[in-house]
């Protein structure tokens, strides 16, 4: 079949037959959990349960040493050594470090599909799989050419909750138990250092929005083509029973002012899997400017206008 014919040309075997999916899995596919000292244990195993499941040829590799390297040469040049906000250090120390940890990975991840099959005695090599999904697309919530650089992103057209919801699926119709704990854990991207061995940092947390929000607040922006001001009419009545008016007015703000200011980044990102209709790919399916006031003047004042109109009245005496 064309199927079979695929297969052998993907792995250089004009005889080889798959005997099961987890032995086909090993030959396409490699996984790599890149640890750093602000990894956990927690998702180093879950990431070790979910290869062995699938059958992926999985590699654990710790990236301290590269990232000192940087830092290092860093050092040298200006005699200076950032530091985490936790060990005293400036938002900005705190923000560079994190993505000194995320930009190597990136060029970590396009060293082992380069060889990765060399050292195996194998020819050809591996593309990189992105990872960055809709909701940190939107947000910014991700480091210019970190792990969301590559050279296709199979999730980069869904949601947060839609992803969990295919997980899910997956967990069910596939017996993939790895996946279970996977959607228990709260995402975390783990840049931060720990504390006594735990977690601190959450995306949630960071973004000071849930991915709940989110997924709603992105079908509302490319869907129903809404901005700032016709969000919030909108969310007032989808939100009624959860937030006030002003809380709405201050999660429709804060998006939109986060969206502004990162926008740039969708120009470089990678080309995702078109999954939905609410992608925020800039690449072919939501050409937008990238260049915007952050601020929103006329639009922010269009919503506390119409906040001051919603206010109860004073009666009068």
């Amino acid at each position: 079949s064309q199927v079979l014919e695929d297969v052998r040309r993907v792995v250089g075997d004009e005889s080889y037959t798959p005997q099961h999916p987890e032995e086909l899995c090993g030959r396409i596919f490699t996984t790599c959990y890149m640890a750093s000292e602000n990894s956990s244990e927690g998702t180093c195993s879950r990431a070790r349960e979910l290869a062995s499941q699938i059958g992926s040829t999985h590699l654990n590799i710790n990236i301290d040493l590269a990232v000192k390297g940087i830092l290092g040469i860093f050092s040298a040049v200006t005699g200076r050594w950032p530091q985490f906000a936790a060990k005293g250090g400036s938002i900005r120390e705190n923000l560079a470090l994190q993505n000194v940890q995320a930009r190597l990975r990136m060029v970590l991840a396009y060293l082992f599909a380069q060889l990765s099959l060399w050292t195996r005695g194998k020819p050809g090599g591996l593309l990189v799989l992105g990872s960055a999904n809709v909701d940190e697309s939107l947000t910014g919530y991700f480091t210019k050419y970190d792990c969301s650089s590559a050279d296709i992103n199979p999730i980069g057209g869904v949601s947060k909750t839609d992803l969990k919801s295919f997980l899910l699926y997956c967990a069910e119709k596939f017996q993939l138990t790895a996946l279970t704990g996977i959607l228990a854990a709260p995402p975390t991207a783990e840049l931060e250092p720990l504390t006594d061995g735990q977690v601190t940092q959450t995306d949630e947390a960071d973004m000071g929005i849930t991915y709940s929000e989110l997924s709603t607040i992105g079908r509302l922006r490319k869907i129903s083509k809404c901005g700032p001001f016709s969000m919030f009419c909108k969310l007032i009545h989808m939100w009624k029973d959860i937030l006030s008016p002003t809380e709405v007015a201050q999660k429709v703000k804060l998006f939109f002012r986060r969206y502004s200011a990162n926008r740039h980044k969708m120009t470089t990102i990678t080309p995702s899997y078109h999954a939905e209709s609410y992608s925020p790919d800039d690449n072919r399916f939501d050409l937008r400017p990238f260049l915007y006031n952050t601020r929103w003047p006329w639009q922010f004042r269009c919503i506390d206008n119409q906040l001051a109109q919603m206010a109860p009245k004073a009666p009068n005496h």
